[in-house]
């Protein structure tokens, strides 16, 4: 709990927005300096690890209301904003565009996320509970910055698919949607007397894939549980 109130209240005092992790490293240094007689004039280097944004809908953030109050909302509309501008993506390089349908071509399902994207944890969520195996390639991690390989492969990604959103997923090669697009064809099977090959059950069954306990686990849920509850149009953000 030290490590939550302390992130907490760190991005009151300070205005910055760091993670659990964060907290706890950050609580750790004044607990050091509490507890000890350092000479003056000593620092204390604290490494944050990471920012806040992945906690948006965890924990972290838990006790604070779905929708702005009316002095956060008088905040907002004090300050002149714009959206932010598209991410500057390099060339479709022939490589690039190899190496994602090769990816698509070698699993039956996958997906392509961001690392923090909360609707790319939507989907993923989504399958886990289906008992759905998926390949995942988080095309914005570590592993693809060296020569802007993500992005060079993020490109002929949208190419492929003309979405430039995430997550991107793939049946057997074929391109699905994103998270909402999965979520509505679930519902769209469940809201059918009859057998939908367009649907996204119909969709993986035609393929062999039957999830958890060859029946999807039995899911009985709205998939919209998944959505982060920020999502103005997200019908269970109350509840």
């Amino acid at each position: 709990m030290d490590a939550i109130q302390t992130a907490k209240d760190f991005v009151v005092r300070e205005g910055i927005l760091t993670g659990t992790s964060g907290g706890g490293v950050l609580s750790a240094a004044i607990k050091l300096v509490e507890d000890n007689d350092f000479p003056d004039g000593t620092s204390i280097l604290a490494i944050l690890a990471d920012t806040g944004e992945r906690y948006l809908s965890a924990q972290l953030f838990e006790d604070i209301p779905i929708d702005m109050t009316e002095e956060e909302k008088k905040l907002a509309a004090s300050t002149p904003s714009c959206p932010p501008p598209p991410p500057g993506l390099p060339e479709v390089f022939p490589f690039a565009t190899k190496w994602v349908q090769n990816e698509i071509d070698s699993h039956k399902v996958i997906i392509f996320s961001l690392e923090y994207c909360e609707f790319c944890w939507t989907l993923t969520g989504f399958l886990d509970a289906l008992g759905v195996a998926y390949h995942k390639i988080d095309i914005d991690s570590f592993e693809y910055a060296k020569d802007d390989l993500g992005n060079k492969y993020r490109s002929a990604l949208s190419q492929l698919t003309d979405c430039k959103t995430f997550p991107q997923f793939f049946i057997n090669g074929k391109f699905v949607g994103g998270a909402v697009d999965a979520c509505m064809m679930w519902k769209k099977k469940e809201e059918s007397s009859k057998s939908d090959g367009n649907a996204l059950r119909g969709m993986l069954q035609k393929v062999g894939i039957k999830g958890g306990n060859g029946n999807f686990n039995d899911y009985q849920g709205d998939p919209f549980e998944f959505l982060p509850k920020w999502m103005t149009q997200n019908p269970l953000r109350t509840k």
